[in-house]
């Protein structure tokens, strides 16, 4: 996380500093944010009441222990805002609903065929009807906004999806975000599927300890996000630690590993023996990925999550900490495999994370802003 500083002038970047602290220490005490941030203690309690006293931070208790007083701590008060996320993927469009802290109030999937934009905006209008304006939730000042998350080529290869050149070509348009708003009467915030998973692993999954990560979602399609410095690197396109098309050495052949560690690839009536055979593929592309990825950016960690069950996660993520326990090249640091702790709504929570960053994020303009 980067640092702060106790100028006036950056005092709104302070208050969303400390915010954003609170938000992955899920809880902390002054003393713990002034560490963290690298504020003065002056500030930070200034600050912290300021913050308290608007309602967007509470009193969560006491912390005993150590020598003195016990420590107030402090946590994000999620009543005071809603988000609704979209993750909008190649077989299924993914809604929650969060509160301001980030906590999940409601989850609806539907799966099923390609998606259009029109379906997608009825399943956003559908929702809203039932989990907003049922528990009146939708004024101004309580709904923050719609983010959507979507893979930046989500009409591209064709063949593996077997969509027709009339399906993939609406995805295909540059005015995709701008047809998607104008069915939305709310504002709405748009961001890559792998970059909103990667944020929702940093904020409120496995990396919220983490500085340095990947973070591998096995979908559909396999993607990913980065995490450099606390923050998520986009790249020049938005596009980085896309992963699908990164190269992979498969049975003495150049592929990609789109082709080795996707779900499009496994039907879920296969027998053990082939499912078998597909994780085992998958391990043997993914550490191949994982050793280019962390030769050039030396990460702390990989995190492992998707929309496979549990049991499966953990045979893949056993399977990458035994290859690297045996196979590692000798002069490479290997990163910690991670499980993941979002499944398959990792890129839905960090879409509806979206709307909180617009006004609480300190570092707005690394995170979300492209020239």
């Amino acid at each position: 996380m980067r640092r702060g500083t106790n100028a006036g002038g950056m005092r709104r970047y302070n208050e969303r500093l400390i915010l954003s602290a609170v938000r992955r220490l899920n809880g902390a005490s002054k003393a713990e944010l002034a560490r963290m941030t690298a504020l003065s203690p002056q500030a930070v309690v200034r600050i912290v009441d300021e913050l308290d006293g608007i309602g967007l931070l509470y009193q969560a208790g006491k912390r005993t222990g150590g020598m003195g007083q016990p420590a107030t701590i402090y946590r994000i008060n999620g009543k005071r805002g809603y988000t609704i996320g979209v993750e909008v993927g190649r077989g299924d469009t993914t809604l929650v609903l969060l509160d301001f802290d980030g906590q999940r109030k409601a989850i609806c999937r539907h799966a099923g065929s390609f998606p259009s934009i029109d379906t997608v905006l009825r399943h956003i209008d559908a929702f809203i009807t039932e989990h907003l304006e049922s528990a009146d939730l939708s004024n101004g000042e309580t709904f923050m906004g719609i983010g959507i998350a979507l893979p930046w080529f989500l009409g591209e290869w064709r063949d593996e999806l077997g969509i027709s050149a009339d399906q993939a070509e609406e995805w295909r348009r540059a005015d995709v975000a701008d047809r998607l708003q104008a069915g939305l009467t709310q504002p709405a915030f748009f961001e890559n599927d792998g970059n909103a998973s990667a944020l929702a692993q940093l904020l409120c999954g496995a990396g919220v300890d983490l500085q340095d990560f990947l973070a591998v979602n096995i979908g559909t399609f396999v993607g990913g996000g980065l995490v450099l410095g606390g923050r998520v690197h986009q790249g020049r396109h938005g596009n980085a630690g896309a992963l699908a098309s990164m190269p992979v050495c498969a049975a003495g052949k150049s592929d990609y590993l789109i082709h080795h560690a996707s779900l499009y690839a496994l039907d879920k009536d296969l027998a053990a023996e082939e499912r078998s055979a597909w994780t085992h593929r998958c391990i043997e592309a993914l550490a191949f990925v994982i050793t280019s990825a962390g030769s050039l950016l030396d990460l702390e960690a990989v995190i492992i999550d998707g929309a496979l069950p549990t049991e499966s996660l953990d045979e893949i993520a056993i399977g990458l900490r035994r290859h690297f326990a045996t196979h590692a090249p000798p002069d490479f640091f290997a990163p910690e495999i991670r499980n993941g702790t979002l499944g398959s709504v990792a890129a839905a929570v960090g879409a509806g994370l979206l709307p909180l960053h617009a006004s609480f994020t300190p570092d707005l303009a690394s995170l979300f802003k492209r020239d």
